[in-house]
C-alpha cells in the first residue's frame, strides 16, 4: 500500500506513515454497501480492487453522482467532515478490496502531520475544480459534450463504468450515449 501513495504523490516516508493508518482491509461482495444514506461516515476507504458507486434516491430512481476506481479514496465527504446523516449511498459495484482509515485516525493524523493536512488539501481542490467543472458541463454543455470531456479527463470512467452508470453520471438516458457512442466511430 505504501507504493500506491507514492503513486499519490507522497515520498516514500510519508507514505509508509499514511499506510500504516489504514487498518482495517474490508471486502465487499457486490451490491454491498460502504455507506447507506442517513448514516453518518466514519470511514475513509482507498479501493485497493474493485470500485464504488455513488448514488441519490429520487423520485425517478437512482442517480449515479460518482464511481470511486481502484486507486481512488472513497468517502461521503460531506457526512465524513461534518458528522452529520448522508445525502449519498455507497455501494460495491463488484467484489471490491477497500483500506479503511476510521475517522479517529484521520483525525489524529490530520492533527499530528503538516504533509496529511496539505495532500488532504490538495485532494480537497481537486475534487473541488472537478466537481465545479462536471455542474458546469451539466449545465452549459451539451450530452456530446459532456461525453467528449470525460473522454478527455476521465478515460477510466469511458473504459470501466458500465453505460448505465455512466449515462447517469453524465446526465443522459442510457440510449442516448449509445448514439453518441455510434456518431463517434
Amino acid at each position: 500500500m505504501v507504493e500506491l501513495f507514492i503513486k499519490l504523490g507522497l515520498p516514500a516516508a510519508q507514505a509508509q506513515i499514511f499506510a500504516e493508518h489504514f487498518t482495517v482491509k474490508e471486502k465487499l461482495s457486490q451490491g454491498k454497501f460502504f455507506l447507506k444514506e442517513g448514516a453518518i461516515c466514519q470511514k475513509i476507504g482507498l479501493v485497493l480492487e474493485g470500485k464504488c458507486r455513488y448514488f441519490y434516491n429520487t423520485k425517478e430512481g437512482e442517480v449515479t453522482r460518482w464511481v470511486s476506481l481502484s486507486e481512488n479514496f472513497v468517502t461521503s465527504l460531506g457526512s465524513f467532515v461534518s458528522q452529520k446523516p448522508s445525502i449519498e449511498n455507497i455501494v460495491a459495484m463488484e467484489d471490491t478490496e477497500i483500506a479503511i482509515l476510521p475517522r479517529v485516525s484521520w483525525l489524529a493524523l490530520y492533527h499530528d502531520h503538516e504533509f496529511i493536512r496539505e495532500f488532504w488539501a490538495r485532494n480537497i481542490e481537486a475534487n473541488y475544480i472537478g466537481m465545479e467543472e462536471r455542474v458546469f458541463n451539466l449545465i452549459a454543455k451539451s450530452a456530446e459534450e459532456r461525453y467528449s470531456w470525460m473522454q478527455e479527463n476521465q478515460p477510466r470512467f469511458i473504459r470501466e463504468v458500465p453505460d448505465k452508470y455512466l449515462a447517469s453520471m453524465l446526465g443522459i438516458h442510457p440510449r442516448h450515449l449509445t448514439r453518441i457512442r455510434a456518431l463517434r466511430k
